[in-house]
């Protein structure tokens, strides 16, 4: 099927779509029919008039189980590049290409306190990115793979990072190959909301991680409250659009998880969530004087957008 999406820059560029309907909730296991159905979300960045958008809508369903949240029937392009092709300066508004100062160190002491860290020992880093995950880890001490799927985004971590042992591949994680019970520390930083079977990624990085490794993820949180706040405002203006998830257009996110996702996902998969937290992060679409007290909720009742979740394989 033959659709017409907008990218962000707002080309209309014409990219083909096909549409899988889930039958199960992809963390949980429990059956479609036992989700609701949330409401729509278009192939555009909706705004607070989405109905004065023109586009193609997917329904959005919300697990009952484990309230993950995802596009049913999910769009998957034809070519990931229609998707990630693009130059990493177009896919963010602003970026820098160096770390900041205490990225992702507060991770990184979690990570080597749950570890008993040791200098040398093995990571991978699902979804290079940029390069400044794996650049910090490795002054950290880590011995560092990774893999990164889009060309444009792998040229320029390896710009970054060089790439003299061949530690880093240019692949999806479905074609990786890193030898098994051999690492220690996994990251999908921001990675697992962009793939299409979040449980068979934790399934396969499990399988390289040694007993007792780590997993890190940091994914949106499905119970974020600012994103309640706007699917109300939608349904009282008379739509039924939601503003979860964005599986076809900028930054493509398939999925938003909650802190039952994994504690279900790992009974089934075999590990057990060891450490989380959920940050407030950017508060959007909303009024500048209520970002305050907004804050203060969320802050206290765990409701902010992002969830970072540390998994320990048993």
């Amino acid at each position: 099927m033959e659709i017409q999406a907008t990218n962000k820059d707002g080309d209309r560029k014409s990219r083909t779509y096909s549409f899988l309907q889930h039958d199960t909730c992809n963390m949980c296991g429990a059956a479609a029919s036992d989700s609701k159905n949330m409401g729509l979300r278009l192939d555009t960045s909706q705004g607070r008039r989405p109905r004065s958008k023109r586009g193609i809508a997917v329904s959005i369903s919300k697990c009952n189980k484990c309230d993950l949240i995802y596009a049913n029937p999910q769009p998957i392009p034809e070519s990931i590049d229609d998707h990630y092709g693009l130059p990493p300066e177009a896919y963010w508004n602003s970026v820098s290409f160096e770390p900041v100062p205490g990225y992702i160190e507060r991770e990184l002491k979690v990570v080597k306190d749950l570890l008993g860290f040791e200098a040398g020992m093995k990571s991978i880093d699902i979804g290079l990115g940029l390069g400044k995950s794996a650049s910090v880890m490795r002054k950290h001490g880590f011995d560092v793979s990774g893999i990164e799927p889009s060309e444009p985004f792998y040229n320029k971590a390896i710009e970054l990072l060089g790439n003299e042992g061949n530690q880093f591949q240019h692949s999806s994680i479905e074609d990786a190959e890193f030898d098994e019970n051999e690492y220690d520390f996994i990251t999908f930083g921001a990675v697992l909301e962009h793939l299409y079977d979040p449980n068979e990624a934790i399934d396969r990085a499990l399988k390289w991680l040694k007993p007792g490794g780590v997993i890190h993820a940091e994914i949106p949180n499905s119970r974020h409250f600012v994103t309640k706040i706007l699917n109300t405002y939608f349904r009282m203006v008379g739509t039924s659009f939601v503003t979860n998830t964005s599986p076809m257009h900028v930054p493509y996110h398939l999925y938003e998880f909650s802190l039952d996702s994994f504690h279900l996902n790992g009974k089934n998969l075999g590990y057990e969530v060891a450490h989380h937290w959920v940050d407030v992060a950017t508060i959007y679409n909303i009024p500048g004087f209520l970002h305050k007290p907004l804050r203060w909720w969320m802050e206290r009742t765990n409701t902010g957008m992002q969830l970072c979740v540390f998994l320990r394989k048993v």
